[in-house]
């Protein structure tokens, strides 16, 4: 499948389990082909998509009111008694008004960001291509999806092409035609019909530039000669110009 790189400069560490990032320290994120690079002020961490068991994006977004942060309401729904996030996010407000968090889980600990650069909403489309990683590596996913086609291949909803074609796209990034090439193929294929079409029927004589052409020709293809409806003109059988 493809894969674009992201990076994401500027998140706020709120609590880590298994991280080596202390609560405010400011945290960039690569998501990368492999896995996700992490990096703090002296020390970084990466891991495989693998290993990522969960990735939630969370938070009221744009905020227009300051302050009002309290030990034990937090915005990644939970609660947190007794740490130092409420009075991290009591500074935040004074100087931005989105608050986006994301919680990163692992199969070795849990992390706690805070963006301030993009709505939650705005952020979880930005990192699409990261979801669909991760769920190319699951493998119950994976079985699911399959066991969805084949049931409808095997209730007659779809057939053995239409079924190996959705598999395909299970392992390799689909192929999306270009309306502008396909328009340019269907001109094409239309236009070689008509001439096998035109070469098959009775043949005539265009009375303008002398040119064989099917008698039942609207327009001489050489010199578009007009043979229509209120035309002057009418193609001349080959018999009768012989």
């Amino acid at each position: 499948m493809n894969f674009t790189e992201i990076s994401l400069k500027g998140f706020l560490c709120l609590g880590s389990a298994e991280f080596p990032f202390a609560p405010g320290e400011q945290v960039d994120v690569l998501f990368a082909q492999s896995g996700v690079i992490l990096q703090g002020k002296t020390r970084s961490a990466r891991f495989s998509y693998f290993e990522l068991a969960e990735l939630e994006i969370t938070g009221p977004g744009t905020v227009t009111t300051g302050g009002g942060f309290v030990g034990g309401g937090f915005g990644v729904e939970g609660a947190l008694q007794g740490m130092a996030i409420s009075a991290i996010l009591n500074g935040l407000t004074t100087r931005s008004k989105i608050h986006t968090f994301i919680t990163l889980i692992t199969n070795f600990g849990e992390l706690h960001l805070h963006y301030d650069k993009m709505e939650p909403s705005a952020l979880r489309v930005v990192l699409a291509s990261v979801f669909q990683r991760m769920r190319s590596c699951d493998p119950n996913w994976r079985k699911q999806r399959i066991s969805v086609l084949h049931l409808a291949k095997d209730s007659g909803e779809i057939s053995q092409q239409e079924f190996e074609g959705h598999l395909s796209r299970l392992n390799a990034s689909p192929v999306w035609p270009d309306p502008v090439a396909e328009e340019a193929l269907r001109k094409q294929e239309a236009a070689e019909r008509k001439r096998l079409a035109d070469a098959q029927s009775p043949q005539g004589i265009c009375p303008n530039c002398d040119s064989q052409i099917s008698i039942y020709s609207d327009e001489c293809p050489r010199c578009r000669a007009s043979f229509g409806h209120g035309s002057a003109w009418t193609v001349k059988p080959l018999t009768a110009a012989r």
